[in-house]
């Protein structure tokens, strides 16, 4: 099948979804966070056992997301026995037809690993930080935070996809 757009419509002949824009703009464009500011949706810790995400934006499978200001997302409790580490996560749903910030909690053990991202036609995330829950803690330290925003394998820089060959 042929696909061309995008064209006016005259008398309701070319109809066109989000699903289409989203696969033009996921053409050109790579997943990640815009990169405009160092601090672009940095995760820094909060008061008590939450962390706070800096204002910023992203771009997911062809979807923007824009956080306008500082977010303030909270833990679960700490685990008496054991740390743990949960991962922040930017989220795309196509099932709530959103992306919004989350926590993907770990499990608390001797030596913990953050958790796998989501990754499916459904729901696919971007993680942007892991952040260490130390056993019983109430509270959160720069040093519990490790930035992954640029780890290409779990978010990454926006980038164009269109490159010029030159023979």
């Amino acid at each position: 099948m042929e696909k061309s757009g995008f064209f006016n419509s005259s008398d309701g002949d070319r109809v066109y979804d989000a699903a289409d824009f989203a696969a033009y703009f996921g053409s050109l464009v790579s997943n990640g966070v815009f990169y405009m500011a160092a601090t672009n949706l940095q995760v820094s810790p909060a008061i008590g056992l939450a962390v706070n995400v800096a204002a910023g934006s992203a771009w997911i499978n062809g979807y923007r997301y824009e956080n306008t200001d500082v977010l303030n997302i909270p833990l679960t409790t700490a685990n008496g026995s054991n740390p743990r580490i949960d991962r922040i996560v930017i989220r795309l749903s196509q099932i709530s037809r959103s992306i919004q910030l989350a926590v993907v909690v770990g499990t608390p053990a001797a030596t913990p690993v953050a958790p796998a991202l989501t990754r499916t036609s459904d729901v696919y995330e971007l993680g942007i930080a892991d952040v260490l829950v130390p056993t019983a803690a109430t509270s959160i330290v720069a040093n519990n935070i490790t930035d992954t925003r640029l780890n290409t394998d779990l978010c990454g820089l926006v980038n164009s996809l269109v490159s010029a060959v030159y023979e």
